[in-house]
């Protein structure tokens, strides 16, 4: 198993918000983090990138515990895809990618044509090739996120950890960045995102860990774990679960807040 999370606990130094966090996933999965505001997504995130200490239970990457590693090791392992990013300086594509490469390079070395090269290759894996000379400053919401993830593409890690990407992107480019996201599971990859549309895991989710109060609700398949009685215990309200068929035959999961009617 490429990422195991193991009874893990942590916290900012006033008691643990993680309260004791159990999954696991696997190269060529997407594991989908869901649960409301505050529930411990975001903690668990710095928990498995190191930037916050595990004080208690443990988490594998590829049989390595994170703890025993570097944190240029760990940034060989793990990369972090954020939802937001603003560069000070009006950078090109190209050097943003090859800025994935910095765990691979000492401080006083230049990136050499390797490292142009891979930034290339990974530009092509989310077919932004073309962009690769315009200023990363000037690019759409939903093209940055594309540099972003060939950035960590470049990186040369194995877990993609992705925080809310879809948040604040179009219907058009919310589709294509779906669309990468299940192409890096088949290319091999772990995702690791958290979302705030439990209709994700759904569609391109193997697994989803379902989260409340820093506590594991649910953990699964998508089709055990989202249902109506597990969206009611975590969000606390009545919701509806429906599987329909798009135009195209292919099953679709909406997940719909629902109320009694008022009778007047």
């Amino acid at each position: 198993m490429l990422l195991e999370i193991q009874d893990v606990r942590g916290g900012y130094g006033h008691g643990d918000i993680v309260k004791g966090v159990s999954c696991h996933a696997d190269g060529g999965e997407v594991l989908c983090l869901v649960g409301p505001n505050g529930c411990g997504k975001t903690t668990l995130f710095r928990l498995l990138l190191g930037s916050i200490p595990v004080t208690g239970g443990r988490i594998l990457i590829d049989g390595q515990d994170t703890r025993s590693l570097s944190p240029k090791e760990l940034a060989n392992l793990v990369a972090y895809i954020p939802q937001y990013h603003t560069p000070i300086f009006a950078y090109t594509v190209l050097d943003v990618v090859i800025m994935g490469r910095a765990s691979h390079f000492s401080a006083f070395d230049a990136p050499k044509s390797i490292d142009r090269e891979a930034a290339f290759e990974a530009l092509d894996k989310v077919h932004a090739a073309h962009l690769a000379n315009q200023k990363y400053t000037s690019l759409s919401g939903g093209q940055r996120q594309l540099i972003l993830i060939a950035r960590a593409i470049c990186q040369a890690a194995r877990v993609f950890v992705m925080d809310e990407p879809a948040a604040n992107l179009d219907y058009a480019n919310h589709q294509v960045l779906m669309d990468v996201i299940t192409d890096l599971a088949r290319k091999g990859y772990c995702v690791v995102m958290s979302t705030h549309s439990p209709e994700h895991p759904a569609s391109i989710g193997n697994k989803v860990l379902l989260m409340r109060e820093g506590l594991v609700a649910g953990f699964g398949e998508p089709g055990q774990v989202i249902t109506p009685e597990n969206l009611e215990t975590v969000y606390g309200i009545e919701m509806d679960v429906i599987t329909v068929p798009d135009r195209y035959g292919v099953s679709r999961t909406i997940c719909l807040p629902v109320r009694e009617p008022r009778r007047i």
